[in-house]
């Protein structure tokens, strides 16, 4: 262990996950002191902004790239669909009455960790999707069950802490977790309100601060613990921003400060600088989203983390296997638009998202 691994990190806004956090720096630390002026700027941007600089479209062959395994390497599970927030920046209060919701079945859930075993290289299993994960009574169970079938999986987990208490955080810091993130957003109960709708920001806080210090007393440095704040650049002020960050630099937990942030493919009207759609495009500016399978409790398959209306459902698990789906002609088809192969439709997700890479010229 290096001093640098229990000091705060700030990252700029990216897919950073937990579990990909323990999987690059063994458990703890990473890059250090991140400037906020890009996403500061970005934050004013107009419509046009984007995460990815435009390029050129890119050679056809990058399908065969992206399809070349029969499984993903990483995946999302959502094991419940169920969220106990109300974020300002987060779509799924929008739908959360309109499509189905429910909790995986325990069978399914298997069925899909059973698949990612056949899979030779260590594999990425992330318990969460577009929910808070601590929804689901046995998530502890499934950590337990998805690190039995895949021992070289790192396993990861994003929650909002709301329902951290004494005997979950011992459960979870006695199980094969890898990573966990706590998305807290803010550095007083002010703030948090308005960000959340929630007003138990100081229990929260405490839970974690609990956390974080039986993490160390269990000897468990081999577990990422990181804090995402988004959007702090619309939503804290300097002295807040500052505050948090002195706050936390002594507890061993890395802090995820995304001072801008996404609209969910267009649908978080807060976002300022909302892209206009693009027909043509070369690519996902986070590679991993592409090459990552996303699991709705029910069994189907969507593209992206960023689709919560399920628009682009891939495939059944109730029907079809997961190699069935993720080397299948409908993932192929979309693929083919996100590459700059063929032209996308109106209303087609990655049009309307910021990861998407804008091209300079069409074939």
């Amino acid at each position: 262990m290096t001093d640098s691994e229990d000091r705060p990190a700030e990252v700029e806004e990216a897919d950073v996950d937990p579990a990909e956090a323990a999987a690059s720096v063994g458990g703890a630390g990473g890059a250090e002191g991140a400037e906020d002026a890009e996403f500061l700027a970005a934050a004013a941007a107009p419509a046009g902004f984007s995460v990815s600089e435009p390029t050129d479209v890119k050679d056809p062959d990058v399908i065969n790239t992206v399809l070349r395994h029969r499984l993903p390497r990483r995946i999302m599970i959502q094991t419940t669909s169920a969220c106990n927030s109300s974020c300002i920046f987060c779509p799924h209060t929008q739908f959360r009455d309109k499509l189905p919701q429910g909790r995986m079945s325990d069978e399914l859930f298997r069925s899909i960790i059973e698949e990612m075993s056949q899979v030779p290289e260590q594999v990425r299993i992330n318990l969460f999707l577009m929910n808070d994960p601590l929804m689901d009574s046995h998530i502890v169970e499934k950590i337990h069950l998805a690190k039995e079938i895949v021992p070289n999986s790192i396993i990861g987990l994003w929650t909002n802490g709301a329902l951290l208490n004494d005997e979950l955080t011992e459960r979870l810091l006695t199980s094969p977790l890898d990573g966990l993130g706590v998305s807290l957003h803010a550095h007083d109960a002010s703030s948090y309100e308005r960000i959340t709708g929630r007003d138990d920001f100081d229990e929260i806080r405490e839970a974690v601060l609990w956390l974080a210090a039986e993490r160390l007393a269990h000897q468990r440095l081999d577990l990422t613990l990181m804090l995402r704040f988004v959007g702090a650049g619309h939503f804290l002020d300097d002295d807040e921003r500052q505050a948090l960050r002195q706050y936390w630099a002594d507890t061993g937990v890395l802090l995820d400060i995304l001072v801008g942030h996404n609209s969910r493919a267009g649908l978080v009207t807060s976002r300022v600088g909302v892209i206009q759609p693009r027909r043509w495009m070369a690519g996902c500016g986070d590679e991993g989203g592409p090459r990552q399978a996303h699991v709705l409790f029910n069994g189907k398959v969507v593209m992206c983390c960023m689709d919560y209306q399920r628009k682009l459902v891939l495939g059944d698990l109730s029907g079809e296997s997961l190699e069935e789906i993720w080397t299948g002609d409908t993932r192929r088809q979309v693929l083919r638009k996100l590459y700059g192969l063929r032209e996308a439709e109106p209303g087609f997700l990655c049009s309307a998202c910021e990861w998407s890479v804008p091209v300079k010229r069409k074939r």
